[in-house]
């Protein structure tokens, strides 16, 4: 077998660590690339619980993101400044 799937594709192009997906999912980081190449059957349970993860870390980030630019927004036009306290969570 040993082919791309689209989730090692997209795993691949956003910058997903397999220790990320393993942390959404449950399940082991070889478990996750055997199933990425191909290498083990897919099944509705795992495509569900891999779907699950992948929602699971767009959500992670988005969440990030969102802190980012509300840190960013306070910052803005002082970004070389000494910093004046705590880095908003």
């Amino acid at each position: 077998m040993n082919r791309k799937t689209n989730l090692r594709a997209l795993r691949l192009r956003y910058e997903i660590p397999l220790s990320e997906m393993s942390a959404a999912s449950g399940l082991s980081n070889q478990y996750i690339s055997r199933a990425e190449l191909g290498e083990i059957s897919p099944t509705p349970r795992l495509e569900d619980k891999l779907g699950a993860a992948v929602d699971a870390v767009i959500l992670q980030r988005r969440e990030r993101l969102s802190a980012l630019e509300r840190s960013f927004a306070v910052r803005k036009g002082r970004l070389l400044q000494p910093e004046g306290g705590e880095l908003d969570e």
